[in-house]
């Protein structure tokens, strides 16, 4: 009776030590994820360090460099200061996404905040969601979805609302657009739909004044946030 205690005190040590050598194995591989992600949000972020301090010699620009080469450009001396970013998990998917942009509106604009890229963690990389283009505007709201609004001249204009759905992707909401009626550009149409198209065949006509059309982004631009942003001259 004590031999087969001793063998199973014996068998019970040798299945606890391997327990804690799976439980050790599993920490250092979350603890090497963790690594790996924070060097890919670091990379990232260089590499817009990059161009914000040096806009003149900035190259191979994708992905929102472009946009925030202008903006360094604009900015001048001060745009290591006035650009910043913020990680946030917008979508509530336990991930932070990654937002580049000018967090200090000093009543210059009337959205709270302009984000020029936004980036997701996929895999062992950031994967780009979204980026600014010229002449149009993307910011956050106080539900986490995503403000757009975009014009191409006097007459063509597009005010969006997305979500970002669990995979880091775009998921419209609300689009409104600007489209002429049977190709006549002096008689512009307005349309909705939830689709994310600029298409008339696959939307909604609606009846809408270029007036109403702006009291209905304004409405929107009042739902964007204040947020506390890190400045990007605080990396070293």
């Amino acid at each position: 009776m004590m031999k087969n205690l001793f063998k199973n005190k014996k068998w019970l040590a040798i299945i606890l030590s391997a327990v804690a050598l799976i439980g050790i194995a599993i920490a250092i591989i979350l603890v090497s994820m963790g690594d790996e992600e924070e060097d890919a949000y670091q990379m990232k972020l260089d590499e817009f360090h990059e161009v914000i301090a040096d806009p003149e010699n900035a190259e191979g620009l994708y992905d929102g460099l472009q946009s925030v080469r202008d903006a360094a450009f604009e900015f001048g001396d001060e745009a290591l200061d006035k650009l910043g970013y913020v990680r946030k998990d917008v979508n509530n998917d336990g991930k932070e996404e990654l937002f580049i942009g000018y967090f200090d509106n000093e009543g210059d604009s009337d959205v709270e905040n302009e984000i020029y890229a936004a980036f997701t963690y996929e895999g062992d990389v950031l994967r780009p969601i979204f980026e600014k283009q010229k002449r149009n505007t993307f910011a956050l709201t106080d539900t986490g979805t995503v403000y757009f609004y975009g014009s191409d001249d006097a007459r063509y204009y597009i005010l969006a609302e997305y979500a970002l759905d669990e995979n880091g992707e775009l998921i419209c909401e609300d689009f409104y657009f600007t489209y002429p009626k049977h190709g006549d550009i002096n008689n512009m149409g307005y349309y909705h739909n939830t689709t994310g198209e600029w298409n008339p065949e696959v939307s909604e006509e609606i009846q809408m004044t270029p007036e109403e059309l702006e009291a209905k982004r304004q409405e929107l631009a009042a739902r964007t946030v204040p947020i506390d942003a890190e400045k990007f001259s605080e990396i070293g």
